[in-house]
């Protein structure tokens, strides 16, 4: 459906049937063929955001100052639901020339470029930004130009896109509200349009005492070659009255004031002469890359992932692709300082040399080396001896030993070669996420079955890239990954028999050396294991 077409029928909606019926064609218009119409039921029950039930999902994620930020995302049919709401508000709506965030053909890069080579930067930031805006607000502003929609429609819309909360007065709830869910996919593009009369006169405000306005969702930001930023200024009274006016909050804690002698921000961006990113960022880029470079990928991914993890909080579609981040970030500071910046170019060049000939050396991640040592060093500790044999059925190599009774077998990993084995081959725990067809069979007494499908045992495989052999003579000792832990904590709390808690001193020190030794001490038997 193209634009045109959209908006007349966006005006031409007179009751709750219509909207039903529009939002049924963007659906089909967006999935095509995977589309499946809203049911009546849907529509009647997700319109009332008292119907909280399954209809948000909340989390939340650091922000830059320690604390945690709280989002509310739609569940299911409600996040279709806003997505085709949102194709209307765009059709119809065209956010002023001051709002940078949430707006085609605009970024945080435009945002900062108008407050360069300025003397002041004056950033301030709004306070609970889209609980501040209730139901009944954004049923008003429907209402008006440029949506029009008569009030029955407009009441239909806002109760999509609100949600039920609870108002707080000295940190105790005192009424039941309904606002804008900070995640929902509607939530950005109305709050720029409520924000426009708070744009007209903050600008008009700014072109009074000759300075720069933008606004990026609820950071606010003045500059000029000028002071007139002091506590009791008259510009500072005009700002806090017009934004009170519009039933804003400043949060002082967030307001800061930069001159051009020292770093100045805006929206995570230093300007000055010209746009950059904070140094930090390059030199992050710049040490995964140094750590690609010399000690291989998975090096990288364990120095990476744990910042990475602990930054978002909640990873949704599975762990990261190491160079995939890599590349997002590369392209980000292309945005920002220029495909033909110098530093630019040369990490680029250094990632394209990296990844050239590689199909990702990375380990993958749906695979938890739990521990790995070498093989001659796993046969001393145990006083065991892996032997290669081949299956019977198909004829696939496979390790075996046994140890206290018992039999165990042993994966081979593809990338070792039987005929040639390398002196430093090593031995891993292992566990996978998913349940795979592994040949990890512990406690059987005949390894010529099929394999079984599982997700923990032992794999026999070349050095892993990243780690650094050490002479047989010197122990290693690894740092403690949080699903370590977690597995260790999970483990003994589930057989409290194995002892591992005080045996391993693992949760307190964070100290991994001879895991496996001490696992085995404990009669440790990965037979009793999910």
């Amino acid at each position: 459906m193209d634009k045109e077409t959209l908006i007349n029928k966006a005006r031409a909606l007179e009751s709750r049937k219509d909207l039903f019926n529009l939002l049924n064609e963007i659906k089909a218009d967006l999935l095509g063929d995977k589309s499946y119409p809203f049911t009546r039921k849907q529509f009647l029950i997700l319109c009332n955001p008292k119907n909280d039930k399954k209809r948000y999902y909340s989390f939340e994620i650091p922000k830059k100052s320690g604390a945690m930020r709280q989002i509310c995302a739609p569940c299911g049919n409600l996040k279709w639901f806003q997505l085709c709401l949102n194709e209307i508000f765009k059709a119809l709506y065209t956010p002023s020339p001051y709002a940078m965030g949430f707006t085609e053909g605009r970024s945080i890069v435009d945002n900062a470029r108008m407050h360069t080579n300025q003397n002041y930067v004056f950033n301030i930031d709004l306070q609970d930004f889209f609980p501040s805006i209730d139901q009944a607000r954004v049923w008003k502003r429907l209402q008006l130009a440029p949506f029009n929609f008569n009030p029955k429609v407009a009441g239909v819309i806002a109760g999509f896109c609100a949600i039920k909360s609870v108002r707080y007065d000295k940190k105790e709830a005192f009424a039941e509200c309904f606002v804008l869910p900070q995640g929902a996919p509607t939530s950005p593009l109305l709050t720029n349009a409520i924000c426009d009369t708070l744009d007209r006169r903050l600008h008009g405000l700014a072109k009074r005492f000759g300075l720069h306005y933008s606004r990026y969702a609820d950071d606010i930001t003045f500059s000029s070659m000028h002071n007139v930023y002091q506590s009791e200024s008259e510009f500072r009274k005009e700002l806090k009255r017009i934004i009170s006016e519009q039933h804003f909050t400043i949060n002082e804690k967030q307001t800061r004031l930069n001159h051009c002698s020292g770093r100045q921000e805006v929206t995570g961006l230093t300007v000055g002469a010209k746009i950059n990113v904070a140094r930090k960022y390059v030199k992050d880029v710049r040490a995964i890359l140094h750590i690609r470079a010399k000690y291989g990928m998975n090096a990288a991914y364990a120095t990476f992932y744990p910042r990475y993890k602990s930054e978002k909080c909640q990873l949704h579609r599975g762990e990261p692709n190491l160079e995939n981040v890599i590349s997002g970030k590369l392209c980000y500071l292309k945005m920002v300082k220029g495909e033909n910046d110098p530093v630019y170019t040369k990490l680029q060049a250094q990632f394209a040399r990296l990844t050239a000939n590689s199909t990702s050396s990375q380990v993958k991640p749906n695979i938890d080396y739990i521990f790995t040592m070498s093989k001659s060093d796993f046969e001393n500790k145990l006083g065991v001896t892996i032997e290669l044999r081949e299956r019977v059925n198909d004829k696939k190599t496979y390790g075996c030993f046994n140890f206290q009774d018992r039999f165990f077998v042993v994966a081979v990993s593809k990338n070792v070669d039987i005929n040639n084995l390398p002196d430093n081959l090593q031995i891993s725990l292992t566990r996978m996420q998913k349940p795979v067809e592994f040949y990890l069979l512990p406690g059987q007494p005949r390894p010529e079955v099929l394999p079984t499908v599982t997700r923990i045992g032992y794999l026999l495989h070349k050095p892993l890239r990243g780690y650094r052999t050490e002479p047989k003579a010197q122990e290693t000792t690894y740092g403690v990954s949080d699903e370590l832990k977690s597995f260790v904590i999970n483990l003994t709390d589930t057989y409290p028999e194995l002892q591992l808690k005080d045996d391993m001193d693992i949760i307190e020190s964070y100290n991994k050396d001879n895991l496996l030794a001490r696992l085995v001490d404990s009669n440790f038997d990965l037979s009793i294991l999910p």
